[in-house]
Order: C-alpha cells, then sequence, then structure tokens
C-alpha cells in the first residue's frame, strides 16, 4: 500500500510539473513576439522595454495595450501614438492633462508624469511601445529621446 500511495505521489507531482510549465497558449498566440524583431538591438530595446512598460504602464493601458474602458486610452492601434512619436515621448515622461482623442473617443484622464525614468529608459519603452502595439519595429534612440525632451 505504501508503495502505490508513493508511486500516485510522485504521478501527481509530475502531472502537475507538466501542467504548471505548459503556459497559457491563447496569450502567446493573441500576443506580439518580441522575436519576430529582426534587428537585434531593436529587439533587445523592445525586450527591455517590455519589463519597464509593465512595471510602470500596463497598470493603466494593460498588458495588451487596449486601455481601460473610457477612463484610459488604448495603445493598440491607437491613432493618437501613431500621429507624433515626439508627443508620445514626452507624454511618457511629463505626463499629460486636459482631453484628448484616441480612435475618435474622448479621453480626460490625467496620466502622471515619469520623471524619474531615464531617456535609455523613454526609447526602450517606445520601442516596445510603437513594436507591440503600432506594428513599427524601428529602434527609438536615445538621442531622439533628448532631442523631443529638448523641445
Amino acid at each position: 500500500m505504501k508503495k502505490g500511495l508513493k508511486l500516485f505521489s510522485i504521478g501527481f507531482c509530475l502531472s502537475i510539473s507538466i501542467w504548471g510549465c505548459q503556459g497559457n497558449k491563447n496569450t502567446e498566440q493573441d500576443h506580439f513576439s518580441l522575436n519576430s524583431i529582426e534587428d537585434l538591438k531593436t529587439r533587445q530595446y523592445a525586450i527591455e522595454g517590455q519589463v519597464l512598460y509593465e512595471n510602470y504602464c500596463a497598470n493603466c493601458h494593460q498588458t495588451d495595450g487596449t486601455g481601460l474602458g473610457q477612463l484610459i486610452p488604448p495603445l493598440k492601434d491607437a491613432d493618437y501614438l501613431k500621429e507624433d512619436v515626439g508627443r508620445a515621448i514626452r507624454i511618457i515622461k511629463h505626463g499629460i492633462k486636459g482631453e484628448i482623442i484616441v480612435n475618435g473617443k474622448d479621453y480626460n484622464k490625467e496620466m502622471p508624469a515619469n520623471p524619474g525614468l531615464t531617456n535609455l529608459e523613454i526609447a526602450e519603452i517606445a520601442t516596445y511601445i510603437y513594436a507591440a502595439f503600432a506594428n513599427q519595429d524601428k529602434i527609438i534612440e536615445v538621442k531622439e529621446v533628448r532631442t523631443y525632451l529638448e523641445e
């Protein structure tokens, strides 16, 4: 009886381990793949940017960039994002107050500033956002961020 219980325990633990390592396949298929970025430096920026995005932005804009109903605008396929890279970079650093229109909808919720982010971190976040949510796999360089923030 002890041997049967031991085999059951081993089998149960093995089953749980295999199940736990499979992950959520639907999420992986539906989510943008950073591996599709061919340029190595751009991919590196995007990978670092994804981590920063998840720490600083995803709480409001959501992991998938869809925003939060009528409160927080989407980043995914957002005309507002695609229209002006400089504006997006300034908003990441300085935040924004007042009404904006994204994809024809009005939003008027303040986005707080992120004054502690370095130019490199902003470049990485912007590279990730534009790759993942605007289908533009181009790098946003630190010197671009510096220039946009000086405007």
